[in-house]
């Protein structure tokens, strides 16, 4: 092979690569290395979650002025700090020896970003308002030796950041799913709860297993009881997102272990939408699944080949929390039930595709979202680059 050659065509092979891309052959998952390789799961750590649109957070998590927070995204040391008004998002990294500012996974709240070692000072903006020592270089160039900053875009109350600095402009990113998703107010919600787990299982079995629900009936005997599993129907989508929807069982008033929920409804949505259950999937770290009366997201963070953090969180309308009598709990045992049924899967298929002996099969016919994703991975592999919306290119060229 040549050493030229992109990781995934070293990985995977070059005829195998195209033939991911061969409309004529009959639709089949990755090969088992896909999901298994330390050399690939770093250039799709580097191609597509540093240089692609990554969600970090809630907005509000960290607003407050004088909110600082240090968390480890996509395999980047960030810091991002609240200025009262909003979000800036740095390196975590001092600019004098590269101390970090906040330690990991810990949140603070000072007036200022201060170095523990040598004990320089910046603003929440980044500018450098104190370096002992160098007396002249706060006044001299006080942005020149600031903290880097991370390029970053909130959308919907979400926290979005792009670490490399050169991805399309968010809105582009997203397309339409500004427009389609409005009716269920996602800015204007509140969290009832957050449950975060490691999933040992690679990032993209677990978008795989979200975008389709063949699995759904042997999978998760809760959900087909109150959610039709077949028939649904797929978005049409403009932007770096895939999703579709399916049906509430007439005999279910919303997603819950007994199909039990409130008579209220987003007051934006139609009829037929209020008896749907829709699925997005915005590539490629964030699930939004919207209900007629809450929403769940799970955001993903590739840990290793075979280790993946999601982070799960419940949002509903400040109406519906604060009717009378009104708990949240029919939503957060049902998905809390899903999920740990979800993360079971994966975890058992990433044991088996890791078997040397593995041959991927091929993908039933009600998995098209999921062959979606698959070519797209497919075509980012070919150019050796990140993800693009494959599926608006070819409506253009049509």
């Amino acid at each position: 092979m040549d050493e030229q050659a992109s990781a995934p065509a070293r990985v995977l092979g070059e005829e195998a690569v195209t033939e991911l891309l061969t409309v004529t052959r009959e639709p089949r998952a990755l090969p088992g290395l896909a999901y298994t390789s330390p050399e690939l799961f770093e250039w799709e750590r580097q191609r597509i979650f540093q240089q692609g649109w990554v969600p970090i957070g809630r907005v509000a998590d960290y607003a407050d002025k004088g909110s600082q927070a240090a968390m480890m995204s996509a395999g980047r040391n960030i810091l991002v700090a609240g200025t009262g008004e909003g979000v800036n998002v740095f390196v975590n990294a001092c600019r004098h020896r590269g101390h970090e500012l906040v330690t990991q996974a810990c949140k603070i709240r000072r007036a200022q970003v201060w170095c523990a070692y040598h004990a320089w000072v910046y603003g929440l903006d980044g500018a450098v308002r104190s370096a002992p020592r160098f007396e002249e270089l706060a006044e001299a160039d006080p942005r020149g030796m600031g903290l880097l900053p991370v390029r970053s875009a909130e959308w919907n109350g979400w926290l979005f950041v792009n670490h490399s600095g050169d991805a399309p402009d968010f809105p582009a990113s997203l397309g339409n799913l500004t427009t389609v998703l409005d009716a269920y107010q996602l800015g204007e919600l509140r969290r009832v709860g957050t449950e975060e787990y490691e999933v040992e299982a690679n990032w993209k079995l677990i978008v795989e297993n979200y975008l389709e629900c063949y699995h759904c009936p042997s999978t998760h005997p809760e959900l087909s009881k109150v959610q039709r599993t077949v028939n649904g129907e797929g978005f049409a989508s403009t932007g770096l997102w895939l999703g579709g929807s399916l049906d509430l069982k007439n005999s279910a008033d919303s997603m819950s272990l007994n199909g039990s929920g409130p008579a209220w409804a987003f007051p934006k949505l139609d009829e037929d939408r209020a008896r749907q259950v829709c699925y997005y999937a915005v590539l490629p770290g964030l699930f939004i699944t919207a209900m007629h009366d809450y929403v769940v997201t799970h955001r993903l963070d590739p840990l290793a080949p075979n280790r993946t953090r999601v982070i799960c969180d419940w949002f509903f309308s400040d109406e519906l929390l604060d009717s009378r009598g009104f708990k949240p709990d029919y939503a957060v045992d049902f998905w809390k039930t899903t999920n740990l049924q979800d993360w079971a899967a994966c975890s058992s298929t990433q044991r088996g595709v890791t078997d040397s002996r593995y041959v991927a099969g091929p993908l039933a016919p009600n998995e098209e979202e999921l062959r979606t994703f698959l070519q797209a991975l497919a075509d980012a592999y070919e150019r050796d680059a990140g993800l693009r919306p494959l599926w608006v290119a070819e409506e253009h060229n049509a």
